[in-house]
């Protein structure tokens, strides 16, 4: 591959492999629907949409998951000869050419892949990174280097299945990314059944599986693999837990031998299962225990995983992608150990998700003081009228269980939590969609 045209480049996965090509010596175009700041600061030529016309010299064209092969773009440039490649199959090319590590799983990925970036660069072993989030020790959302290679590997792509690496993490399973009955989309897998096989076919592909103890599904998934086990029952397990309202310290033990007293400074038990995770992980690659320990505690958190953001008329202004009930619960029961009264702004994420787990979300969501719902965030699946009725069910159900609920439209929720912040409060964004922006406004123009 020397020139590589990147379809849907301002996404952050697309973004940062067309960063780490360019690294490598490609000459990198691209184009988007709407380009914007990570595009921008790829500094390659970039078109706003998506035409055959866009096509020059290039040798390769990379597709994103949602585009079908089908698309004008994609055909001219078969028409051409171009090597075309999905997303994830560009991804496993690029980790099968260096010993590698993947992580992957319904919740957690983005921070365990941050976690073990930071303990590698604390072993001094210079990797290649890419990530699903920014993170404050990398360039943005990746890093070139020319020592192992290690990727978020996103289990929404049925072909993460075919990705090969050293060592192959799986934080959770859940039934998330699965169409309703009779129902197709490009980011969703057929069935239960069917992101389970995948999940299998990644982590049997790996020399190494490292896995939870505690999760049902992944039990089954790893059933016959002889994978390594972090948690209760496992060969790596946390003693003495204490948790803090932005952080949390904790006996690391391996196989009943302490190896030190681990700190971490971002909240949530969730967060020590991640770091659970990374640091089998790296124990599995040969990382030495001191480095392990260093780079948890270095460790600063991904962008948009609690990310205090500022405050407003004195209340905290926090931002979390969480955008699955175990993820929003896992939020809310970290931001309750500020000691403040938890009021959510929350965006759900995506009409078929939203569809199959609205009640989840609603037990999950009880756990906050105050809930304001926003319609749902669709990311291309449509929307009007259905966006907002899952929402106002949302809210709904709130208040049916006794919550103080409402639904508002985006403008509407940033003044009333503008003009109803107070000392006493932090004001909590949640969802992986535009919501984020919500929280910077109201920092900044509170």
């Amino acid at each position: 591959m020397k020139r590589a045209h990147i379809m849907g480049v301002e996404g952050v996965g697309m973004s940062a492999l067309a960063q780490l090509l360019r690294a490598e010596g490609v000459a990198v175009t691209g184009c988007d629907l709407s380009p914007g700041k990570r595009a921008k600061a790829l500094g390659i030529p970039v078109h706003q949409g998506h035409d055959p016309a866009h096509l020059g010299e290039e040798d390769t064209l990379v597709v994103p998951t949602p585009i079908p092969l089908d698309h004008p773009e994609v055909t001219e440039a078969r028409r051409r000869g171009m090597r075309v490649l999905r997303r994830m199959e560009l991804l496993a090319h690029l980790l099968g050419q260096k010993p590698s590590l993947g992580v992957t799983g319904t919740h957690g990925k983005t921070t365990t892949t941050g976690m073990l970036a930071s303990i590698l660069l604390e072993a001094g072993l210079d990797p290649w990174v890419l990530l699903g989030g920014e993170l404050s020790l990398l360039p943005g959302n990746a890093r070139y280097g020319l020592g192992p290679r290690l990727a978020e590997v996103d289990e929404s792509d049925a072909l993460f299945q075919g990705v090969r690496v050293r060592v192959a993490v799986a934080t959770n399973l859940e039934a998330d990314h699965i169409a309703p009955p009779g129902q197709k989309a490009p980011n969703y897998h057929e069935s239960l059944e069917a992101l389970m096989a995948a999940m299998r076919g990644f982590l049997a592909g790996a020399e190494v599986a490292v896995v939870p103890t505690e999760d049902p599904l992944l039990q089954e998934v790893a059933a016959g693999l002889s994978p390594r086990r972090f948690g209760l029952r496992g060969e790596l397990w946390a003693e003495g837990v204490i948790l803090g309202p932005m952080g949390s310290r904790f006996l690391l033990v391996h196989q009943g031998k302490i190896l030190g007293e681990a700190t971490l400074r971002v909240p949530g038990m969730h967060n020590v299962k991640n770091a659970l995770a990374a640091a089998l992980a790296a124990l599995a690659f040969g990382v030495e225990e001191e480095a392990i320990l260093k780079g948890l505690a270095r460790f600063p958190g991904v962008g948009r995983r609690f990310q205090k953001v500022g405050e407003v008329r004195g209340a905290w202004v926090v931002d979390d992608y969480a955008h699955h009930p175990t993820e929003v619960r896992a939020t809310l029961e970290a931001a309750k150990l500020l000691g403040r009264r938890v009021r959510a702004i929350f965006q759900p994420h995506r009409l078929l998700r939203t569809q199959e787990l609205w009640r989840e979300f609603v037990e999950a969501l009880a756990l906050a003081h105050e809930v304001v719902v926003l319609p749902v965030y669709t990311a291309g699946e449509g929307g009007g009228p259905a966006s907002e009725e899952l929402s106002r069910r949302i809210a709904e159900g709130l208040r049916a269980l006794g919550a103080e609920a409402r639904f508002l439209y985006p403008e509407e929720a940033l003044v009333y939590a503008k003009s109803s912040a107070t000392s006493e409060d932090v004001w909590l964004t949640l969802g992986a969609g535009d919501v984020t922006e919500l929280a910077r406004r109201l920092v900044h123009e509170g």
